[in-house]
């Protein structure tokens, strides 16, 4: 496997039904071999059903597994030991990626200069913020995982954080 997108979730099937369908739609040149694992972070809702009709839908695209211990650490960890791409790029269950995403995050990869890719994180349109959030201090959209330095690509000088990220595996046997 070349790159696994790994999807944690829990409780949150009709916003993971959305996910899904927008990560299905993904354009991948032929010569990568690529799925999405998504990591039922203990559920108790629909999450478990929804996740399978993906697998059966997609044979060999999507892959399901089950993380009892509660907490969105276990559920990376869990996600990351469960696969052996060479590229992890990781998506929430709440988001609709574009159908170029999963590449265009990916692809500055293949220069082993790099440890590690992100990209912008915008606020779904039609979305209010809350009246008590200041958004022009810094990092105070981060509960919401907004991420935006811009529209112009480059090297990333602050991490990034929650979904649209990608890593090679072997920054996390290192670090």
């Amino acid at each position: 496997m070349d790159v696994t997108a790994i999807l944690c979730t829990y409780n949150r099937y009709q916003s993971l039904t959305k996910a899904l369908q927008s990560v299905a739609l993904s354009r991948m040149p032929d010569s990568v071999d690529w799925e999405v694992l998504i990591v039922d972070n203990n559920s108790k809702d629909q999450t478990r059903a929804v996740a399978e009709e993906f697998c059966r839908r997609y044979p060999g695209r999507f892959r399901y597994a089950f993380e009892p211990r509660q907490g969105k650490s276990h559920a990376l960890n869990s996600g990351i030991r469960l696969t052996d791409a060479e590229i992890l790029a990781f998506m929430d269950d709440d988001v609709e990626v574009d159908s170029d995403w999963l590449h265009n995050l990916t692809s500055t990869l293949a220069d082993t200069r790099w440890s590690g890719a992100g990209g912008r994180i915008l606020i779904e349109a039609g979305f209010t913020l809350p009246t008590w959030l200041e958004p022009h201090r810094r990092y105070a959209l981060a509960p919401l995982a907004i991420f935006d330095l811009g529209t112009e690509a480059g090297e990333l000088k602050e991490a990034p954080f929650g979904t649209n990220m990608a890593f090679r595996k072997e920054v996390f046997s290192k670090h």
